[in-house]
């Protein structure tokens, strides 16, 4: 999962929910940015089934910094035992789109060389690092650098 996204740039997020039920049930599934809905999906599974939902993160309109990002099952009719529906999966910072080593809100010659090294890989191989893949479209290729690029010795007090 990334860690780090350009402010105005979306992200994926996969939540994973799991029936532990003994029947199929249909219930939401909303995932959280701090105190923020970000979007709820519905789920239908039969009883020990589970799948994953991918939920997308649009980052206009939310200021540079860092955010907690959780998602949570609401409960269905008779559920009994919720302690399990929250699950929070850590921190996501937004800053500078391309300001991706070690971000402190500064796009420099450690970041543009970063993603070019990582030129034309794909998510799943070695070299690819999926902050570096500032578009998310699971190939580190141009468009990333030439974001970067763009972004180039912009820097936030």
């Amino acid at each position: 999962m990334k860690t780090i996204v350009g402010q105005g740039y979306t992200m994926n997020i996969n939540v994973t929910v799991a029936n532990q039920g003994d029947f199929t049930e249909t219930f939401n599934v909303t995932l959280y940015v701090n105190t923020t809905a970000i979007q709820t999906r519905q789920a239908t599974l039969a009883n020990k089934a589970s799948i994953t939902l991918t939920f997308t993160w649009d980052t206009n309109g939310f200021v540079k910094g860092n955010y907690t990002i959780w998602a949570y099952a609401w409960p269905v009719q008779g559920e009994a035992d919720t302690s399990d529906n929250t699950f929070i999966n850590g921190m996501v910072m937004v800053t500078i789109p391309g300001d991706v080593v070690e971000p402190y809100f500064e796009v420099d010659i450690f970041d543009v060389t970063a993603i070019c090294i990582c030129y034309d890989t794909k998510s799943g191989e070695t070299l690819y690092q999926a902050d570096y893949d500032l578009d998310s479209n699971g190939i580190i290729d141009i468009y990333d650098i030439v974001a970067a690029c763009i972004n180039y010795g912009q820097k936030d007090p």
